[in-house]
């Protein structure tokens, strides 16, 4: 087993090679240095698990996106891990970046010459910006000035775009408050139709489902970031899925339909298999059109108790709202969420 704290090494010794993640001993390299960077000093980190990032990465003939990873080594053990998340059918000159660096062996320039070899492949790529996130304390600053993660991204060419809070909520909520919610909502919207269903998205609902997932990126507040909406056609929305299926998360997920038939609004929840007891909230919309009829709060609180009902091993429900968000913000503050940290959103324009 590796001590993590055996090496103090200079950026100018670092290796970086790219990780394939068919390599079982690499991927378990890669993912424990992710992951002791990524919970250090935080009591409500949510890192993804192993499996769930060796799918993403074996995704390659996924149309949405390609998700590509860096190993740092010195002396062969891997001090810093680097990956990059490429859209494919829209925001196609943005990237997405994240660095990981071993607590013990940071301050010495490995974070740096990570992100600035990943800087190289998004250029090469075609990409001009690029966007990446940093947790910090909820008592701190919505920009997290002052605090280390925020520091090295702003230090960097990064400027703070979004400030989002992450809530939890312990499980099981009170059946009897979300049963009220849903009564509250129901005098609201005669004449929708509320689905439910685990896993795939039903083929007659597809399409406008689809469109209705892609409008999240713009319909939710995007603060002083740049970005686009998505595109989620059948094909990606497929693709997506058995990526799902392969790094063992299911998704819970009430729609309301609308008297013409199509998705006028949707609630997600996600339940990881590889990380017993937890369950995050995913997106949940109302489309603009259908709006006044309390279709986002009817959506999130009946998928909320329908999975509770049906899994009784959950503990703790995560989401994430910007902080500007007052609206979804205080529909979850109805539902008991508290909040317990904060993450902030940055992006850098190379050009």
């Amino acid at each position: 087993r590796l001590s993590l704290g055996a090496v103090n090494a200079p950026a100018s010794e670092l290796v970086i090679e790219r990780l394939d993640p068919n390599d079982p001993d690499a991927m378990a390299a890669w993912h424990a240095t992710y992951l002791a960077s990524n919970v250090h000093q935080r009591e409500h980190a949510t890192p993804w698990q192993l499996e769930e990032i060796r799918a993403q990465l074996r995704a390659e003939d996924n149309p949405g996106s390609r998700a590509l990873a860096w190993s740092g080594r010195v002396d062969g053990q891997v001090l810093v891990v680097g990956a990059l998340d490429l859209p494919l059918m829209d925001n196609l000159t943005q990237a997405y970046v994240e660095v990981n660096t071993l607590p013990s062996q940071r301050n010495r320039g490995l974070g740096s010459a990570m992100l600035e070899h990943l800087i190289g492949e998004a250029e090469r790529h075609g990409r001009t910006v690029l966007n990446t996130e940093a947790a910090y304390p909820y008592d701190g600053p919505a920009d997290g000035a002052g605090h280390a993660y925020a520091d090295f991204l702003t230090h960097r060419g990064f400027t703070f775009g979004l400030g989002d809070v992450q809530r939890v909520l312990d499980l099981p909520a009170d059946e009897r408050m979300l049963q009220g919610l849903v009564d509250e909502a129901t005098p609201y919207h005669p004449g929708y139709q509320i689905r439910q269903f685990t896993g795939p998205v039903p083929d007659d609902i597809l399409d406008s489902f689809g469109r209705l997932i892609g409008s999240l990126m713009t319909e939710a507040p995007t603060g002083e970031l740049e970005v686009e909406g998505e595109v989620f056609d059948a094909d990606r929305i497929r693709a997506d899925e058995k990526v799902f299926e392969e790094s063992g998360r299911t998704k819970y997920t009430t729609v309301a339909i609308a008297p013409d038939g199509t998705v006028a609004a949707y609630s997600e929840l996600v339940v990881p298999r590889y990380d017993p007891g937890r369950v995050f909230q995913w997106g949940t919309l109302a489309h603009p059109e259908h709006r006044g009829h309390r279709l986002g709060l009817a959506t999130k609180a009946r998928n909320l108790l329908w999975l509770q009902r049906e899994r009784d091993d959950l503990r703790v429900l995560t989401t994430y709202n910007a902080e500007v968000n007052s609206h979804m913000i205080g529909v979850n503050e109805r539902m008991g969420f508290r909040p317990v940290e904060r993450l902030g959103e940055f992006q850098r324009k190379l050009i």
